[in-house]
């Protein structure tokens, strides 16, 4: 018989996630099915649902922070989340169904550590940071080193992640993302790619283009990154970035596309974004 826990505070929680065995739950869209398939036997689930430091929604000292069991409809709803970080609930509409996006949490679909997880792309481009507490306290690690592998994290044994702070951005920035998959609705990214860009005159300034399913985890594609900033708008800037963010990426051969498919439309993605940040 599984045990089930339902703390109301974080020290609660992390007393109960002591438990050998214990794993915490918070919508449980992934858990759950985890659990279905037999990929995880919790002896004890530690619901973090009703605990109060987990579900703000604030914007402080210049970022906003979202707390790990926010569900995804509230972030989606929240004005101030679509006022000040636009891509975010842009992304998230695309995320599952609404029922899943009613049941499911920030937090989870971080800690899930999927190659393919929708709210990778936004937080890594918005340079969020995650919030993270344990036994042994609490310490501040980027989203961009969080994840290690596909269902790896930097997590330890007993941690759990409290809130996401995502700094406002000071200037205003062409947005892009795209999700390729098989339907329009319920996918699986094949391949996702998000860019933030901000361009003056005939010069690409600032770029930011972040990158899902084509890697062991979501990345930032930094060369690709760097070869555009202060580039002219140009065709040839262009096929550049497209050839080099072909080859930044290390896709896999899988059911849902090819390793070489996943290159080829990432890289064509990477020339749209270009483009219509630019007007092109």
């Amino acid at each position: 018989m599984q045990d089930y826990v339902r703390p109301g505070s974080l020290s609660e929680a992390i007393e109960a996630l002591k438990t050998e065995g214990a794993l915490p739950i918070c919508g449980g869209t992934d858990l759950l099915v985890k659990r279905r398939m037999g990929l995880v036997d919790p002896a004890v689930l530690v619901d973090l649902s009703f605990i109060p430091a987990l579900r703000v929604l604030r914007e402080e000292d210049g970022e906003i922070e979202i707390g790990a069991a926010v569900p995804i409809t509230d972030i989606i709803d929240s004005p101030l989340v679509s006022g000040k970080l636009p891509l975010l609930p842009r992304v998230l509409g695309k995320l599952g169904s609404l029922q899943i996006r009613n049941r499911a949490s920030l937090g989870g679909n971080i800690v899930n550590a999927s190659p393919a997880a929708d709210s990778a792309i936004p937080l890594l481009l918005y340079d969020a940071s995650l919030i993270i507490v344990g036994r042994d306290g609490e310490r501040t690690i980027p989203v961009e080193g969080f994840f290690r592998g596909p269902g790896r994290t930097a997590l330890e044994e007993g941690e759990l992640i409290r809130s996401v702070r995502v700094p406002i951005p000071r200037s205003d920035y062409a947005a892009f993302s795209h999700k390729v998959g098989k339907r329009k609705a319920l996918t699986i990214a094949i391949a996702f790619l998000g860019s933030l860009a901000r361009v003056e005159g005939e010069k690409i300034a600032e770029i930011r283009i972040a990158a899902g399913s084509v890697a062991p985890t979501p990345i930032r594609l930094r060369r690709t990154e760097g070869l555009l900033t202060g580039a002219r708008l140009t065709p040839e800037t262009i096929e550049k970035a497209r050839a080099s963010a072909h080859d930044e990426v290390s896709p896999i051969d899988d059911l849902r596309g090819s390793a070489a498919y996943r290159r080829a439309v990432i890289g064509d993605l990477v020339a749209r974004a270009i483009r219509e940040a630019g007007g092109l």
